[in-house]
C-alpha cells in the first residue's frame, strides 16, 4: 500500500488505542457489542448499510486492553497486524500485542446463533456489495434492526428458484466467508454462493474501481483450489471484467514488494477470504462464483487504493461497474436449474 498505509491504518485502529498505550493488547475472537461491556468504536462506518461493525474493545485493567474480534482465524490475525504496524510507525512497544486465535466450533457457532435461520430455504445466495444490486429485487430489506447480523431481500426466478441478497453487518474476512458458506449450507440449504466484493491485482494494468475480476482458481496456503465458476458463461455481460488466478492472505498487510514479486507472475487478484469460501463450497457440494470490484492495484501506484475509497469519484466508478455485475447476474438467475435433482425449488 505504499504511502497510503498510515491513512488506512488509522482507519482500522479502535480510537481508544490511539489515545493511549496500553502494557498488554490482546485480540481474541469474540463478537462483543454489549455496551455495558465493552466499548464501541466512534469510527465504525455508521453511514453504511452493511459491513460497519468493527472490532469492539474492552479495559480489563488500567494496563491491559482486550480488542473483540469477530471469531475468524485470519481476521484475529489480520487485527493483530494493523496494531503491531500502526505501534511500530508511532515509535510505541510492539511486543505488548498478542492474539488467541478462537476455535472452529467458536468460528462456526456464531453464525448458528444469529438471524441466519429466519432466512429460512434458498436456493443462491449473494453476498457482499448487495445493497448497490437492489433492482435485481424491489422489496424492502427484511429483519433490518442493527441488532441482527444479517439483512435480506429475497426474489423467487422465473423458474421457481428462491434467491436471497444477503446483507451482512460484519465483515467476513478470510475464514470467516468460509464459515458463512458452511453455515448457508447447512442451516438454509443454499445450493449456490455468489460473492461481490472488492480485491487487490497484482498485475500493473487492471486499474482500480474500472475492473472486474473473476476467475476459478486460488491459492490457500500454497494449495491450488480449483472449482466451477458457474458465472462463466454470462460474463459476455460485463465489458471489465478479467479472468484470472487468485490467492488468499490473512492481512493486506502481509502485500509486501517482495510477496508482490514472487507471485505476480501466477497470480493476478489477492484478498482474503475467495479461496476460504471455494474450499467450503467443495467441501460441502455447493456451487460457489465471485465477480468482485478491483479496489486496488500492488503493481502500480494508482490514485485511488483502499485509504481513500470514499471518495466520489470513486463511488461513482463502483456505480458502473455493479451495473456490470447485475447484467451479468439477472441472466444467471434466468438461467440457474439447481444442480440437486429434484431438491431446492422453492414453491411460489
Amino acid at each position: 500500500m505504499g504511502k497510503s498505509l498510515t491513512e488506512y491504518l488509522k482507519t482500522k485502529v479502535h480510537p481508544l488505542l490511539q489515545e493511549r498505550s496500553w502494557d498488554k493488547i490482546l485480540v481474541i475472537g469474540d463478537h462483543q457489542r454489549d455496551s455495558s461491556k465493552v466499548i464501541v468504536a466512534s469510527n465504525e462506518k455508521g453511514e453504511k448499510l452493511f459491513n460497519w461493525m468493527r472490532p469492539t474493545v474492552s479495559v480489563v485493567d488500567p494496563s491491559t486492553l482486550y480488542l473483540h474480534v469477530f471469531p475468524g482465524r485470519a481476521y484475529v490475525e489480520h487485527y493483530a497486524s494493523i496494531i503491531a504496524t500502526y505501534l511500530a510507525f508511532e515509535g510505541k512497544e510492539v511486543s505488548s500485542v498478542k492474539f488467541k486465535c478462537p476455535s472452529q466450533e467458536d468460528c462456526l457457532n456464531v453464525f448458528s446463533r444469529s438471524n441466519l435461520a429466519r432466512l429460512g430455504a434458498v436456493d443462491i445466495v449473494v453476498l457482499g456489495y448487495v445493497q448497490g444490486l437492489e433492482s435485481l429485487s424491489q422489496g424492502a430489506w427484511e429483519d433490518m434492526s442493527d441488532e441482527n447480523m444479517f439483512s435480506w431481500k429475497t426474489v423467487v426466478t422465473a423458474q421457481g428458484y428462491r434467491v436471497a441478497l444477503l446483507g451482512c453487518r460484519i465483515c467476513f474476512w478470510g475464514d470467516i466467508g468460509g464459515n458463512l458458506v458452511r453455515t448457508l449450507q447447512r442451516l438454509n440449504g443454499a445450493k449456490c454462493v455468489l460473492y461481490v466484493g472488492k480485491l487487490g491485482s497484482l498485475q500493473p494494468d487492471h486499474v482500480p474501481n474500472r475492473t472486474l475480476a473473476t476467475g476459478n482458481q486460488s491459492f490457500v496456503r500454497g494449495e491450488l483450489i480449483a472449482w466451477q465458476n458457474p458465472l462463466e458463461q454470462y460474463l459476455q455481460h460485463a465489458a471489465s471484467v478479467v479472468i484470472g488466478v487468485h490467492t488468499c492472505l490473512p492481512s493486506v498487510l502481509y502485500e509486501t514488494h517482495d510477496w508482490l514479486v514472487s507471485n505476480q507472475d501466477q497470480v493476478e487478484f489477492v484478498d482474503p477470504e475467495i479461496g476460504q469460501m471455494a474450499k467450503a463450497s467443495l467441501e460441502v457440494g455447493c456451487q460457489f462464483g465471485y465477480l468482485h470490484i478491483v479496489s486496488d492495484n500492488l503493481a502500480r501506484n494508482y490514485d485511488r487504493d483502499l485509504s481513500n475509497e470514499r471518495l466520489e469519484d470513486v463511488r461513482r466508478d463502483r456505480v458502473g461497474l455493479l451495473s456490470e455485475i447485475q447484467a451479468v447476474l439477472e441472466p444467471f438467475f434466468n438461467g440457474w436449474t439447481s444442480p440437486v435433482p429434484n431438491l431446492g425449488k422453492s414453491s411460489a
